[in-house]
């Protein structure tokens, strides 16, 4: 299924790209500090900008993020908290709107579980985890500024907030975009 949500992406990116080929297209690398529950969790990722007016375009994206989940278990007599951190590829897909000085963006994010790993060292190993569901749905809500650094390269700092509806999570942060124009040369 991972790589069903994988293909489908890249598609939709291609069919994007080609469809609105004569329009501006921005390839950018984000990073990303979002604070969840009260703890900082950086994460990365790839994302595409394509507009189809001087004002509107969508973007499109590919994250890794993670979150630490804290669980406690009585057993043996013996109280434990274990912290398990998860991984996921989250995809989210806006319309954005461009004004003057800056930007707002929103739409729907996608976000699939990727893996896990036990982060507490202890004498209780968890052997097996997984989520339920595997796959959430959210909604990602951006602003940010542009700042142009040559022809071709860009700067985009961004204010984020991606509540995650299935699994009430909420991220909100900061993420700090650089942007390749492909379009121009």
């Amino acid at each position: 299924m991972k790589k069903t949500i994988f293909t489908l992406t890249i598609l939709l990116i291609l069919t994007f790209t080609s469809v609105y080929s004569q329009q501006r297209t921005l390839l950018g690398v984000d990073f990303t500090n979002d604070i969840v529950d009260g703890d900082l969790r950086p994460g990365f990722g790839l994302n595409l900008t394509r507009s189809f007016s001087k004002r509107s375009s969508l973007e499109v994206g590919v994250y890794y993020r993670n979150y630490i989940e804290g669980m406690r278990f009585y057993a043996m007599n013996k109280n434990y908290q274990i912290n398990i951190l998860e991984s996921y590829l989250s995809i989210p897909i806006t319309y954005r709107f461009s004004f003057k000085y800056f930007y707002v963006s929103g739409g729907p994010s996608f976000d699939t579980f990727l893996n896990w790993k036990q982060q507490t060292e202890s004498d209780f190993t968890i052997t097996s985890y997984d989520r339920d569901p595997k796959y959430n749905l959210g909604l990602l809500f951006k602003t940010g500024t542009e700042i142009k650094l040559s022809d071709k390269l860009i700067f985009a700092p961004e204010l984020r907030f991606n509540p995650i509806l299935t699994s009430e999570r909420t991220y909100f942060g900061l993420g700090l975009n650089l942007k390749y124009d492909l379009n121009k040369n």
